[in-house]
């Protein structure tokens, strides 16, 4: 590790709120992190915004709970644990491809012959040009 990474990891450490000294390989883990701003991170998360991947799915996880039922302290620290890990997830590039709809087996799709006929409904009908869509497509 280098000198920047061991003050970063310290920091981590000290500022974090977790318990000291931490073992070796979480001490080593806090220096490898990308360097977050935790704060910055949970203000963002308040507002329901995110920044990256790791943001996105922390906010996913505990953003609602965090902003409606938990108080500040307990809400800060939930949303710091997430962020953790879902930013090692990031770093081992495990996190979830977002917004993917995956349709596992095609053959439940129903054909465009089964699909409703628009002379089925009333002529002018909010169903009748759904159907008549349907049949373009």
């Amino acid at each position: 590790m280098s000198i920047t990474e061991i003050r970063k990891a310290v920091n981590k450490s000290l500022l974090g709120g977790e318990a000291w000294p931490p073992s070796l390989p979480e001490f080593i883990a806090r220096g490898d992190l990308l360097d977050v701003d935790f704060d910055a991170a949970f203000s963002r998360m308040l507002r329901g915004k995110s920044l990256g991947e790791a943001e996105y799915w922390a906010n996913q996880e505990v953003g609602f709970e965090c902003r409606r039922y938990l108080d500040e302290p307990r809400a800060r620290a939930k949303h710091r644990a997430a962020l953790r890990k879902y930013l090692e997830k990031d770093q081992q590039g495990a996190l979830p491809p977002r917004d993917l709809v995956q349709i596992e087996d095609k053959s439940t799709l129903p054909s465009i012959e089964n699909r409703p006929k628009p002379k089925q409904f009333c002529t002018g009908s909010v169903f009748a040009r759904v159907a008549e869509r349907g049949r373009r497509a």
